[in-house]
């Protein structure tokens, strides 16, 4: 039997009066009841609860990432030294960190809808650092994207690398004409350099390009190489 409600205008419902009223039906008519005059406070109340949801969830797991690695000209690389990244940098809760591989300087196995993918992600500045072939520091030098090692570089890498005479050595004209020489790589052949990241024997040297800018996570990154490079 359908429930026949009294009160002429929703307005004039009390606390009291809807107590009453919900006393003197059965299951069925409460839920008929409730639903047919406070469906729009119900619908109201969930987009609150799940936009509250929603944004506490979003406050505790975004990310925003920070620092770039790169594999070039192969796709080998140990995906858990990756995944661990992000503890081994001492980066900040919401910082991210990738390592990507599959990027080509040959174009017939590089391009997409639009362009080379390796051109894309270094124009919107993803690359930090990476691993290579010679082919793949030769690619990178003629985009001008690299750092100069002797600029970027802590000392004691520095005097290391200068002193097992690993440093990758070009000369390179900038736009004026003005010839400079540049250590733009550094040889990581049979390290445990390479063996840490899971390369290829192929990816014989390290560059760095720093196009995010966070120098602290580069460093710290520096930090870790010198470590491993140590054997520590």
């Amino acid at each position: 039997m359908e429930y026949v409600d009294k009160e002429q205008e929703q307005v004039t419902k009390t606390l009291k009066g809807e107590k009453k009223k919900l006393s003197q039906m059965s299951f069925g008519q409460k839920l008929e009841y409730i639903w047919e005059y406070y469906k729009l406070h119900i619908l109201v109340t969930l987009l609150i609860i799940g936009a509250i949801t929603w944004g506490v969830h979003h406050a505790l797991t975004y990310v925003q990432y920070k620092f770039y690695g790169m594999v070039i000209n192969s796709s080998q690389y140990d995906e858990k030294v990756a995944k661990e990244m992000h503890d081994v940098l001492k980066m900040e809760k919401h910082d991210g960190f990738s390592l990507s591989g599959d990027f080509y300087t040959y174009d017939d196995v590089n391009m997409g809808g639009y362009g080379n993918k390796l051109d894309i992600y270094i124009m919107t500045g993803q690359l930090d650092f990476a691993f290579t072939d010679e082919v793949g520091v030769k690619y990178l030098v003629d985009m001008g994207v690299v750092r100069d090692l002797k600029t970027t570089a802590p000392d004691k890498l520095l005097d290391l690398w200068t002193s097992e005479g690993r440093l990758y050595n070009v000369d390179v004209t900038d736009d004026d004409g003005i010839t400079g020489n540049y250590d733009v790589a550094v040889d990581i052949t049979g390290t445990g350099i390479q063996e840490y990241f899971g390369l290829d024997e192929k990816m014989k040297y390290l560059m760095i390009a720093d196009l995010s800018g966070s120098e602290e996570y580069l460093q710290n990154f520096y930090d870790l190489i010198y470590k491993i490079e140590k054997g520590e």
